[in-house]
């Protein structure tokens, strides 16, 4: 389990920099809206097993714990999204590629208010707020 933990740090730890650590993240949002798609899938064929047994499934969304993962899920998106216009951008356009990092800043100055705005929409029900 040692030898799996460090290899997987020395990947994190590979070369650094925006380039690298977009790359990573790029993956795992990746990873998090597929698997996000296939509870979707999952929870929508709960419909016919009827309309009772779907709206259990439904109330579940409005779990806390459920609503904070809804944020994860818009970060991920928004992220996934907007991170890939950087990559077509960097990939496609090869005189753009030294403006990398300029390019992943960018694209946090779009996903962090998308988030925090989201968020809010998504967390306020829960203390009341909205």
């Amino acid at each position: 389990m040692g030898n799996v933990i460090s290899a997987f740090w020395k990947g994190v730890k590979y070369k650094g920099g925006p380039g690298h650590y977009a790359f990573i993240l790029h993956r795992l949002t990746g990873i998090g809206v597929a698997l996000f798609l296939v509870l979707h899938i999952v929870d929508n064929f709960v419909i016919l097993f009827g309309e009772e047994a779907f709206t259990e499934v439904l109330h579940l969304y409005s779990n806390p714990v459920m609503r904070l993962l809804e944020v994860f899920l818009i970060f991920s998106v928004a992220y996934h999204a907007f991170n890939g216009l950087r990559v077509i951008i960097v990939d496609f356009w090869a005189p753009n590629s030294h403006v990398q990092r300029a390019l992943w800043v960018l694209v946090w100055v779009v996903v962090i208010p998308i988030t925090l705005v989201a968020a809010w929409f998504t967390l306020a029900p829960i203390f009341g707020l909205r």
